[in-house]
């Protein structure tokens, strides 16, 4: 465990007194509109989203059983 300097443990007690604010162009659309515009917004969205995590785990079929 590593320990926080005193200008990191400002900063966190500050971001906790205060909270995280999500900025409503962050937020997971709830309601698609049934547009042509509003659904070209939430694949861009769905988009970008699906960038944020790039995992390298491999999928690994091993064994002898017949379903693999």
């Amino acid at each position: 465990m590593s320990r926080l300097s005193d200008a990191d443990r400002a900063a966190f007690q500050a971001l906790t007194a205060r909270g995280w604010v999500q900025q409503p162009t962050q937020r997971s659309p709830a309601l698609v509109e049934q547009t042509p515009a509003g659904r070209e917004r939430y694949c861009r969205w769905a988009t970008a989203a699906a960038k944020l995590h790039r995992s390298n785990k491999p999928v690994r079929f091993v064994g002898e059983h017949w379903r693999l």
